[in-house]
């Protein structure tokens, strides 16, 4: 559990009252395993927990003031969330670098895996706390009695929400998971671009920012083919669309070589294109050459990109139910075009494209086609030559009768 005390409750929702939050760790534990494990994969949610646990021993609570704490604040927990208004924005945004003083050492700074660890399981407990209210508020206003009765929760001092507030929370409950998704993907996403320190333990989550194995790598590059609205969850749902479209569609017809090669092009640039010593070595030291390539990868890039787009729209399923028929065709219509262009394309640039484009569907049928129109040029040669003798033999065949004869004309 992430979310263990009445301090980290407070933290989330300073006007909850729960004295005794264990009431809570079923609800909690389902959102868990069903919301926030899927967005952090198992392995890295194992090591939070276990951070989690190592974190709460050495600073008390993980609150927004964990960064600080105190010999005052160790002996008293009331202290601990002291400054929650005033530091949470703070702490999220990675701004806040005070230094303090552990009550059992003398150390200065927080460690920098520490408070990243920190700021991590904040983010996780944001989540894991409004969608828990968003899915249970519902619940959490009735009890049930030992004979099967329901009744109302209520407390003195404080009066009966009403359906239209209870409507509110639900909707806020909601938007506030739903700003914390987002704040979560792009912390490990800006993580994985700097000190790398969640990224080997993120990677088997359905989440992971980046899938190095798709023309559509990351949800921005996505966005530049097809309307998301920027949402890195849009992106999540759709990846095994995008998946199913590459690998069925594409791969095909460009042959599993070459998209293979023009995936790793997108992720690192131009790939090693095999081929014999000479013209390896020659391509090395002709600039112009190695320019051509990266143009050729650029559209190729383009083109497979532009098709694929256009067959995971077509796949879509959160279209309106009249338009549905129409966009659907429509989308495919297009994708099927945009792929033969593109595979007019590599049949046009075989030589730029060099040993990538070799052995793969274009390939051989380019190939075939010149066997083919090989044979019959060979063929119509033969067959010239023979109408060539047979010109010349005709000439030399003896008749009997001079050039000029003319047959006598019957009476």
């Amino acid at each position: 559990m992430l979310i263990t005390t009445q301090n980290e409750i407070i933290s989330l929702m300073p006007t909850a009252r729960w004295d005794r939050p264990q009431q809570l760790f079923g609800y909690l534990e389902e959102e868990e395993s069903v919301a926030l494990e899927p967005l952090l994969g198992t392995t890295l949610y194992n090591h939070l927990l276990t951070e989690y646990d190592r974190l709460r021993e050495k600073y008390t609570d993980i609150t927004p003031t964990t960064v600080r704490p105190t010999k005052k604040a160790k002996k008293d927990a009331r202290l601990a969330h002291a400054d929650v208004t005033e530091r949470l924005e703070q702490i999220q945004q990675g701004k806040y670098r005070e230094t303090y003083t552990t009550a059992e050492s003398g150390e200065d700074d927080v460690p920098a895996l520490d408070l990243d660890t920190i700021r991590l399981i904040r983010i996780c407990q944001q989540i894991e706390w409004y969608k828990m209210l968003a899915h249970k508020a519902g619940l959490l206003t009735v009890s049930f009695n030992e004979g099967g009765g329901m009744n109302m929760v209520s407390a003195d001092g404080y009066e009966p929400a009403d359906e239209k507030r209870m409507e509110r929370v639900v909707k806020d409950a909601w938007m506030s998971a739903g700003r914390a998704v987002d704040s979560l993907l792009l912390f490990l996403e800006n993580d994985a671009k700097g000190a790398r320190r969640f990224t080997e333990k993120w990677k088997d989550a359905d989440a992971f920012y980046l899938h190095k194995d798709l023309l559509f790598q990351t949800a921005r590059t996505l966005n530049e083919y097809l309307d998301i609205k920027g949402e890195r969850m849009a992106y999540v749902a759709l990846v095994r669309d995008i998946r199913f479209c590459q690998n069925t569609y594409l791969k095909p017809r460009i042959g599993s070589k070459l998209l293979k090669a023009v995936i790793e092009y997108g992720n690192v640039g131009i790939p090693e294109l095999h081929s014999d010593d000479s013209s390896s070595s020659s391509s090395s030291d002709d600039n112009s050459e190695g320019t051509g390539k990266n143009e050729i990868f650029d559209d190729l890039l383009s083109m497979l990109r532009t098709a694929l787009a256009f067959f995971v729209e077509g796949r879509r399923t959160d279209l309106e139910p009249v338009r549905d028929k129409l966009s659907r065709r429509d989308s495919m219509t297009d994708a099927q075009q945009a792929l033969a262009m593109a595979c007019e394309f590599v049949e046009q640039n075989l030589e730029g494209l060099g040993e990538t484009a070799n052995g793969t569907p274009i390939y051989i049928k380019v190939m075939e086609k010149k066997a083919r129109e090989k044979q019959d040029a060979a063929a119509a040669a033969r067959r010239c030559r023979c109408k060539e003798k047979s010109d010349q033999n005709s000439r030399k065949i003896y008749t009997g009768f001079p050039p000029t004869h003319r047959m006598p004309e019957r009476k």
